[in-house]
């Protein structure tokens, strides 16, 4: 047999358990009850059979690393090069302010319990691993495995990438289980009309038109959407190559922070497709050419889930059971207080950052938060089976304002590192002051908002 096969035969496991998922949700009634996505099962089921456990299938765990990584980039390029018309509402600027002050939150929760483990049971853990709990349960697997492979390559504590991929699985399984409990204590508690998640079943249909210059074939619109994010992402990796190599110029420090643009390609991704965008703009406006046709919002935004759904498989199949043993304490521990704590704060502010539906707010919030946007989407059907409140548009266009804002986040990962590296904590110490400083701002303007917003009622 080629060798070759080895390679696609990787590739293949992930889409095989995809679909023994698929048929696994729809005859196992317990799995409509739980928010669990296909992919997550597909991942469940790759694990288990993996050489780690069963050993009925073998792989190669460092491939479905790069997989998680790599479609990471790919997905956020195919979201932003989708065609969005959505107009910003109260709430969802609020929705904003409201994501970005859990991430901050849970990155304080994180470096809290990483302190207290440090200076009693686990001195020699990494402080910068508080930070992964946002990371891991507020933005995924892409997130945690990016960051958690940028630092393994300074640190070399040979478990990183492997903790925040596991938090992350965590994370799914919280939202998925709690956030069905949270559905159901709503139900009872306050009377609110809830539907049976076995129940919201049947068949979708919507009308979709897809437009395309008259040199490209109506089927072909498809590989210039690929092509399009394949460009984007091969520029992506030169800017990425040109700014490490101008920081590794620079010193101890700058090689650090360089070792920590590798775990942004999605970012640089964004910023090259907008280009991109502005570009198309460009042509069209100055120059009367058709390149905003090229580019199709409803194929973009299939690539972009297409890729999501294939990064969550491949990170739960690239858990190694046998590192976990490095950090299993520290697992248990800052999953159980992660969950409660996010629980506790989402639905404590919820009821005071928005005026209305503030359940509704409060368990989709839960279940993106500790999850992804499909989850909270998923358990906010429990009580709006229909999306019909604003709910659901504001969960999306909240994540793009809060994007950008979470900025400063992004930038204060670099700080643990360079403490580690030189032995100096007043890194930790500036992490933890300038994001509780930032969480302190972010919800006083939110919750300033608010109160203007019902004064003006």
């Amino acid at each position: 047999m080629r060798d070759d096969w080895t390679v696609v035969l990787y590739v293949l496991y992930v889409f095989i358990f995809m679909i023994i998922a698929k048929l696994i949700k729809e005859k196992l009634g317990i799995f409509k009850s739980i928010i669990i996505p296909n992919a997550l099962l597909a991942g469940i089921l790759g694990l288990i059979a993996g050489p780690e456990v069963l050993g009925i299938i073998d792989f190669e765990i460092k491939f479905y690393e790069s997989i998680v990584f790599h479609f990471l980039g790919i997905g956020f390029i195919a979201l932003t090069l989708s065609e969005k018309n959505t107009k910003q509402r109260e709430n969802s600027v609020n929705s904003g302010l409201f994501i970005l002050s859990t991430y901050c939150f849970q990155a304080v929760l994180g470096m809290i319990i990483l302190f207290i483990m440090i200076n009693t049971v686990k001195p020699d853990l990494f402080f910068g691993l508080g930070l992964m709990l946002p990371l891991a349960f507020g933005q995924g697997p892409g997130f945690a495995t990016a960051i958690g492979s940028s630092w393994e390559e300074v640190l070399n504590l040979g478990y990183t990438t492997q903790y925040g991929l596991t938090l992350a699985t965590v994370g799914f399984l919280v939202g998925g289980i709690l956030g069905v409990g949270l559905l159901n204590y709503y139900s009872r508690k306050y009377g609110v009309k809830s539907h049976n998640l076995r129940n919201l079943g049947g068949v979708n249909k919507k009308n979709y038109e897809i437009k395309s210059v008259s040199e490209i074939n109506f089927y072909d619109m498809l590989t210039t959407q690929i092509v399009l994010v394949a460009g984007v992402y091969f520029i992506t990796y030169f800017v990425m190559l040109n700014l490490t190599n101008g920081l590794n110029s620079l010193g101890e420090i700058g090689s650090t922070i360089g070792s920590l643009v590798k775990g942004f390609n999605h970012l640089f991704g964004i910023v090259v497709a907008i280009l991109l965008k502005k570009l198309f703009e460009y042509l069209k406006k100055y120059k009367n050419a058709r390149t905003l046709e090229l580019t199709d919002g409803y194929l973009m935004h299939n690539i972009a889930s297409f890729s999501f759904n294939i990064m969550i498989t491949a990170s739960v199949m690239a858990i190694s059971i046998v590192t976990i043993k490095e950090y299993w304490e520290l697992l248990i521990v800052i999953s159980v207080i992660g969950a409660v704590g996010t629980l506790l704060f989402v639905t404590f502010f919820a009821e005071r950052t928005f005026s209305n539906n503030q359940k509704l707010y409060s368990l989709a919030m839960f279940g993106m938060l500790t999850g992804t946007a499909s989850t909270g989407l998923a358990l906010l059907r429990g009580l709006d089976p229909n999306l019909e409140t604003d709910v659901a548009e504001d969960l999306v266009l909240g994540s793009a304002i809060a994007a950008p804002l979470g900025i400063p986040l992004m930038v204060a990962l670099s700080q643990p590192i360079i403490g580690y590296k030189t032995g100096n904590p007043i890194y930790f110490l500036i992490t933890f002051a300038a994001i509780f400083a930032y969480v302190v701002i972010i919800m006083t303007i939110m919750l300033l908002r608010a109160r203007k917003a019902r004064l003006n009622k």
